[in-house]
């Protein structure tokens, strides 16, 4: 099957223990397995599954009501829901650095305007010096250290004049700024990672649909974010020049089996007729 093939259903066969399943897809007469493994990560993924796994039975059945036309229910919107449950990271990192940029840039704009301040950098910093114009506090028993900084009220820069020492405050404002580029860069080759494993922005909305028609509400939030995040990035143009090849996904880094325990599949297509033989 071609990934842009309309699907008639997708169906999870169990095992009788009911702990791992294989999912097969089928449409215009054909099926093909796609994927095998643990059964929890998509119960947890998919309220459908919940719902019917609740009734007991071997199989759980995605099919959309009958006379539906939705363009979005191919071969290639269930492969990357399966790579969603398999990795949910390789989407959701995306916007959690985000969320670290953002605490960094707001401890910056403390820094600068001369307020108390505080502030994630890397645990490879061990000591910091003491000064006349300001104190550093380091806590390196944390995996990110938090560092505040204070400056005195007798200091030489309250009284308009600075000193060597006085640079404490800048350099800290200096690993802010390195930690805020790096992290930059970082979420750039995470987006480059999300595209390579073939979460591209138009493939987005179908998988919006999959997740609100079957209840895959992860999937729906992480979607969302994604997409939000792409939208204000290219505005910028932060994204543009980030080569896709540089953080590109050989196809045996996606089909091996992960934490989840689920393995994609590359099998060929198969007729239901072909199947009968085989019994």
């Amino acid at each position: 099957m071609n990934s842009s093939t309309r699907l008639d259903s997708a169906v999870f066969h169990l095992t009788p223990t009911r702990t791992r399943c294989d999912l097969f897809i089928t449409a215009n007469a054909k099926k093909e397995k796609i994927a095998s493994g643990l059964l929890d990560p998509f119960l947890s993924h998919l309220k459908t599954a919940q719902d019917q796994m609740a009734k007991g039975g071997y199989s759980i059945i995605l099919e959309l009501q009958h006379g539906s036309d939705a363009t979005w229910f191919t071969r290639g919107t269930v492969k990357r829901f399966v790579r969603f449950v398999s990795t949910p990271e390789i989407l959701e990192r995306v916007y959690t650095i985000e969320s670290e940029i953002s605490q960094i840039e707001e401890a910056i704009a403390i820094q600068g305007n001369n307020s108390i301040g505080t502030s994630v950098v890397e645990s490879q910093v061990k000591s910091v010096e003491r000064t006349e114009v300001g104190r550093l506090v380091l806590d390196t028993n944390e995996e990110k250290a938090l560092v505040l900084y204070k400056p005195d009220a007798h200091s030489p820069e309250a009284n308009g004049s600075t000193t060597p020492e006085g640079n404490s405050k800048v350099q800290l404002l200096k690993v802010l700024e390195t930690r805020k580029s790096v992290l930059q860069k970082e979420q750039g080759m995470a987006f480059a990672r999300a595209v390579a494993a073939g979460f591209d922005i138009e493939h987005i909305p179908p998988l919006m649909s999959f997740g609100e028609c079957f209840g895959a509400f992860r999937l729906m939030d992480a979607c969302k974010r994604f997409m939000e995040l792409w939208k204000q990035k290219h505005e910028t143009g932060q994204w543009i020049e980030i080569e896709a090849a540089e953080a590109m996904y050989t196809r045996s880094d996606l089909s091996v089996v992960n934490a989840s325990g689920i393995t994609l599949a590359n099998v060929t297509s198969i007729s239901h007729s072909e199947l009968g033989l085989r019994k």
